[in-house]
């Protein structure tokens, strides 16, 4: 539940208040500033999620969780003392062209986390249209009217807590989406989110899921602006070779591990034989799956116009736009033995 709790947490940045139309999460970033924030409360846990960075394409979130019974009084206060009592901080990338999660960088463990499709829920939500709820069909405060009374009860509203100060009497709109059929416990299921009607705050401050195995209601406690930052740097992942290179019908392959951020590099074939030989980059064909796997097609006449048979190389990869970073193929190779 924890993992599915996070991804939800997250998800929240993408959302914006809009009345009477549909629209994507996508859409409703440019309502979010660099510092906005909000802490959302389930399972005895307070989650603090804040927009780091937005570009047209991505976004950077921080997001930090401690116990319900050891929450702050002030949650700026308490990321300025470093988050004391804290369980989990971790940096959370999002692809919002492809609507998906390009890095996750645990803080407090020092180490990246990979996050499946299906715990990444959120990318799914972020390209699925939110539609408003029929005045008719909103959840009602009190009991229900019988059959043949007109039923005069208020629409239901979340709390609206906004730097620690409960908003009173602010109406909210609600939306709703459906997810798709994928097999997962939300399969087919409606998911409805409240947005405070006046606009205050960009995120929704309650998110309702309801399945037969899982009901759960995802509240806002807190929100804000400007929240300080510890200036925390979200790291990059190099990209990996993974075996040797193999033989094509028109050249060779290599195979690359690579993050969804880094597919632009500059190739080289280094001369171990000749080790004064000026390097210059190899011409390539980049081929990418779904995954972080990452093909790099070199074709025969470039490898014979380049490489001297009987001569040892290592293969040599850099990123452009990190030429301080590198790595090698290791295993050496005799073209054209």
């Amino acid at each position: 539940m924890k993992k599915w709790i996070l991804c939800f947490f997250s998800l929240f940045t993408f959302l914006s208040c809009l009345s009477g139309a549909e629209f994507q999460l996508k859409e409703r970033l440019e309502k979010a500033r660099s510092g906005d924030f909000f802490v959302a409360e389930a399972n005895k846990m307070a989650t603090l999620v804040a927009l780091r960075s937005i570009t047209p394409t991505t976004l950077l979130l921080e997001e930090i969780t401690v116990p319900e019974k050891k929450k702050p009084a002030s949650w700026p206060d308490w990321v300025k003392a470093k988050a004391p009592g804290h369980t989990s901080w971790s940096l959370i990338e999002i692809d919002l062209v492809e609507g998906q999660i390009l890095e996750c960088y645990s803080l407090s463990r020092s180490a990246w986390v990979q996050l499946s499709p299906k715990e990444s829920l959120f990318a799914t939500l972020m390209r699925l249209p939110l539609k408003p709820v029929d005045p008719e069909e909103r959840r009602r405060i009190g009991p229900a009217p019988l059959s043949d009374e007109p039923d005069r009860r208020k629409a239901w509203n979340p709390p609206l807590v906004i730097d620690g100060k409960k908003i009173e009497n602010e109406a909210c709109d609600a939306f709703e989406t459906t997810w798709p059929e994928d097999g997962t416990e939300l399969s087919g299921k409606t998911i409805t989110l409240y947005f405070d009607s006046g606009k205050k705050h960009p995120f929704p401050f309650w998110i309702q899921i309801n399945t037969s195995h899982l009901a759960a209601a995802l509240r806002t406690i807190d929100s804000g602006h400007n929240l300080p930052s510890q200036g925390r740097v979200l790291p990059r992942r190099l990209p990996e070779f993974v075996g040797i290179a193999q033989k094509t019908e028109t050249g060779l392959r290599l195979t690359l591990k690579s993050p969804k951020y880094n597919r632009q590099f500059d190739l080289f074939a280094v001369d171990i034989t000749d080790r004064e030989k000026e390097l210059s980059p190899l011409s390539f064909s980049l081929i990418s799956s779904s995954s972080e796997t990452v093909y790099l097609d070199i074709d025969e006449e470039t490898l014979d116009s380049t490489l001297v048979p009987g001569h040892r190389y290592t293969w040599l990869l850099v990123p452009i736009g990190h030429t301080d970073s590198y790595i090698e193929l290791k295993k050496p190779f005799t073209w054209n033995e």
